[in-house]
């Protein structure tokens, strides 16, 4: 569960109660959390926060300030979750990635993390002004990245609609030529070109039952043909 840093910071007397009011108000005004607007308006330091908040979870302390991230631990994250967690890759040592946030004690974040990366996690807290520039920094623009490829982004995964109906078309002219021209020919051939122009919202059954339809009209004309 996140700490109310206000009343902590008052309980080590690094605030007076009337500071504590003044950073509500700035927050209130302006948003932004508790501890960014206390470290803006120069009522406490970035470290005395790390400090504290060290010293409340349990678990070590990092001045991000000072930690060069190499960009290919950041990839393992992405962006969307790294503002959502309030956290950073740090480092990978074996099958243990280090990040650094603001919360250590949420599970879920946690849990998300491992569940999405196949590392298991180790918490090291930071400052949420701290991280926020890490965001910032190490994140191009500040903006989600690209997501991965999904299911539908998969080569082929769409219908292929199109190639079946020229396909079909191609051979429909073949056959027109094969016979000479006939009117019944033209007009099936001519339907089968409408519906090749047709939008590609057709349903690929919808497209079969074409088909099937066209080719079994130029199959009833060939054979009346050949019986002329």
């Amino acid at each position: 569960m996140a700490v109310r840093i206000g009343e902590l910071l008052l309980k080590e007397k690094l605030i007076t109660p009337e500071q504590l009011q003044q950073a509500l108000n700035q927050q209130k005004a302006n948003g932004g959390k508790l501890g960014y607007n206390l470290i803006k308006m120069g009522f406490v330091k970035d470290e005395q926060i790390t400090a504290l908040l060290s010293k409340q979870y349990g678990v070590p302390a990092i001045s991000l300030a000072q930690f060069k991230i190499d960009p290919t631990i950041v990839k393992l994250v992405p962006t969307e979750t790294a503002r959502k967690y309030q956290m950073i890759p740090l480092s990978r040592s074996g099958s243990t990635l280090t990040i650094a946030m603001t919360d250590p004690t949420n599970v879920f974040a946690m849990d998300d993390i491992k569940f999405m990366t196949g590392y298991t996690v180790e918490p090291v807290v930071a400052s949420e002004v701290a991280i926020t520039d890490a965001i910032e920094k190490y994140y191009p623009s500040g903006k989600p990245g690209g997501a991965a490829p999904g299911k539908g982004g998969r080569p082929g995964g769409g219908p292929a609609t199109g190639s079946t109906l020229e396909m079909a078309s191609r051979g429909l002219e073949e056959l027109q030529a094969s016979l000479g021209g006939g009117s019944d020919d033209v007009e099936v051939l001519e339907e089968m070109q409408e519906i090749r122009r047709a939008p590609a919202t057709f349903t690929s059954s919808r497209t079969r039952k074409n088909c099937a339809s066209a080719t079994a009209s130029t199959a009833s004309s060939t054979t009346s043909w050949r019986r002329r």
